[in-house]
């Protein structure tokens, strides 16, 4: 085993356990913003599917965040569901709204693509905003988070936030390693290839339609299981989680924390919701710095931080190589 290997794995254990003890180490304010972390990381990991590796720019992603969300808090308040089979509602109405739009999108790729993608949340966005009797409006719809029913086992309280905590955690690290192993895969290697160049990958004989719907679907279904357990962290939703804003928001994650490598859009969700939360207590402004920020990193680490962070470790290594030498 190479010395790469062993480090990344203790580094990968050090951080399980630094997870597992998280709630004994932090106040429930601080594990509440964990919480958000991880639920935006599940979504910036999805997105980067599309966008990262497939190359895809999608202005429309917000639609289902929000389809997750509101799936999950309407099973729950009108079917009585259980907090598991809630979140995994979420993620296939999700999918099979990918699929609806996909079918359409799949035939795209470009500024087309991102521009339907868009209109399609405008139409997602206006058919929650009207249909007040089922979603509520802008008033949102609200509902006490339900218990964990684990079989054999009885019911887990999730009110508690630690509960709720472990219960993210472990659905959001089963996604994320379903993600990378994706990228493994001869689809996953096939997404990229597209993303260099679809129209050889078309020559060759691989059906790039289908790859595409393929794709799309999978990056909506992970989004959706990030809207489901958002709107259960919240236990409430609204039309907000629709709009134009939330796409941008997406966006911006995976593009801040470096969205050609794996782990960028990790990295980039947490540093923006700590940046954001420390920032919004500090100045009402916040919402500029933030833009300043988003720009400053464009212009000067255009591959994220990510980027910024394997180059700066290159550099580190290049230097000391030379002094040993």
């Amino acid at each position: 085993m190479s010395s790469g290997r062993v480090r990344n794995g203790l580094f990968l254990f050090a951080l399980f356990v630094l997870l597992a003890v998280l709630p004994k180490l932090l106040s429930e304010f601080r594990l509440n913003l964990v919480i958000t972390m991880l639920i935006y990381s599940l979504v910036a990991v999805g997105f980067n599917i599309l966008l990262g590796q497939g190359g895809l720019l999608s202005f429309g992603h917000a639609a289902y965040f929000g389809i997750g969300a509101y799936t999950a808090i309407l099973v729950f308040k009108h079917f009585g569901f259980s907090l598991l089979p809630g979140i995994l509602a979420g993620g296939i109405c999700g999918a099979l709204l990918g699929i609806l739009f996909g079918i359409f999108l799949a035939r795209l790729r470009g500024l087309p693509f991102a521009l339907l993608s868009l209109a399609f949340n405008a139409l997602v966005y206006a058919a929650a905003e009207k249909w007040r009797p089922l979603t509520g409006g802008e008033d949102g719809l609200a509902v006490r988070r339900p218990h964990l029913s684990i079989p054999g086992f009885g019911f887990i309280d999730m009110f508690p936030t630690a509960n709720f905590y472990y219960f993210v955690l472990i659905i959001v690290a089963l996604c994320v390693l379903y993600c990378w192993f994706f990228t493994k895969t001869p689809l996953g290697r096939l997404d990229t290839c597209m993303r260099e160049n679809e129209e050889r990958t078309g020559f060759i004989g691989y059906n790039t339609y289908v790859t595409k719907l393929l794709v799309y679907v999978i990056a909506a279904f992970f989004c959706s299981i990030a809207g489901a357990l958002s709107s259960s962290f919240q236990e409430f939703v609204s039309t907000a989680i629709i709009n134009l804003d939330k796409s941008a928001e997406i966006l911006i994650l995976t593009f801040v924390g470096g969205r050609g490598i794996f782990w960028g859009p990790i990295l980039g969700a947490s540093f923006l919701t700590y940046l954001n939360d420390a920032l919004s207590s500090l100045t009402q402004y916040w919402a500029i710095i933030q833009g300043a920020t988003f720009v400053v990193l464009v212009m000067y680490a255009p591959d994220g931080l990510a980027g910024l962070i394997l180059r700066t470790k290159s550099w580190f290594l290049g230097r000391v190589h030379v002094k040993k030498g």
